[in-house]
């Protein structure tokens, strides 16, 4: 294939502190594309690597030319890498590789079938897992978790080795972490999306096991997770309930000291449970009030949301 020539399938891969040797990824790509895609192209998208990796993805861009580097001049994250990709993609199909090879690159043909065959959105699920112990519990929390929160049922959320139309991943939302839930978004939005089953590498883990930070970090993806897909669109019932519940714990105080005070005659102004009870009250109210505000802003610009696929028109 020609520089010129407009590739079929852009791996997009992007290169944080962790990556196998990259001249060997590269290499068993060419291997296993050979016959199966008319051409591709490999783009790394350098998240502010050390000096030494990026003189030797110079070296790498001058013996693959179907490799192109885009440098980033700060750390953006493995999301902001994924879109900067994507934008410089040419290919019609993207497949995004892990350089830490959780999962062998050898499976990428398999991906791309799979979207041949009607597939938007093909993931990976690396069953049976290798690791045991902590690591193994919180990965297998999160996963369940994420299937209670929104009835999709992916399994490995966190292996990213997957192939898609282009128009996906352009479709779809990716900033912080949640490049993780591209199954589940795309699942809602509409996109047809399949999982596979394929080996994981031997010694690859997630998560160490004093990476509390990690940890935290995957609940308040959940957290995130649980909002975007169940209230976005209806701000109000979630600021509503935590506004309601609030609000209703303050007035239950509120009456057991009043009538603690009118009828028992007991003295109240000294005690601290009548400004935790005002407190909810108050604090019951504004929330609520976000709500409001909120469900006004979805109404203002409901015309311009979308979250759903046209498939076909006719006539």
């Amino acid at each position: 294939m020609s520089a010129s020539a407009t590739p079929e399938v852009s791996i997009v891969m992007p290169l944080g502190p962790r990556h196998e040797d990259l001249r060997s990824i590269c290499t068993r790509l060419r291997e296993v594309l050979r016959g199966v895609a008319s051409g591709h192209e490999v783009v790394i998208v350098d998240d502010a690597s050390p000096a030494a990796t990026r003189r030797g993805l110079s070296d790498l861009s001058r013996s693959f030319p179907e490799v192109r580097i885009i440098r980033l001049q700060r750390p953006m994250g493995e999301a902001t890498a994924l879109a900067i990709g994507s934008q410089a993609a040419r290919g019609r199909l993207l497949v995004t590789v892990d350089p830490y090879l959780h999962v062998p690159v050898d499976v990428v043909p398999r991906l791309l079938a799979e979207v041949r065959n009607g597939a938007d959105l093909v993931c990976t699920w690396r069953h049976p897992r290798t690791e045991g112990g902590l690591g193994w519990l919180a990965t297998e929390g999160f996963n369940a978790a994420a299937r209670w929160l929104t009835n999709v049922p992916v399994h490995d959320l966190n292996s990213r080795t997957r192939a898609m139309r282009r128009e996906v991943l352009e479709d779809l939302p990716l900033y912080g972490d949640l490049h993780r839930f591209l199954p589940i978004f795309a699942a809602r939005r509409g996109y047809r999306w399949r999982e596979i089953q394929v080996p994981q590498q031997a010694g690859k883990r997630e998560v160490g096991p004093g990476s509390l930070t990690a940890y935290a970090r995957r609940l308040m993806d959940l957290v995130t997770l649980a909002f975007l897909t169940r209230f976005v669109k209806r701000p109000l019932h979630f600021f509503g309930l935590l506004g309601l519940a609030s609000f209703l714990s303050g007035l239950v105080i509120t009456l057991i000291l009043t009538y603690q005070k009118m009828v028992l005659g007991q003295g109240i102004g000294h005690r601290p449970m009548l400004l935790l009870g005002v407190l909810l009250i108050v604090v019951g109210l504004q929330i609520a009030s976000i709500g409001l505000l909120a469900e006004v802003m979805i109404f203002t610009h409901a015309r311009d949301l979308k979250d759903y696929v046209i498939e076909e028109e006719a006539g």
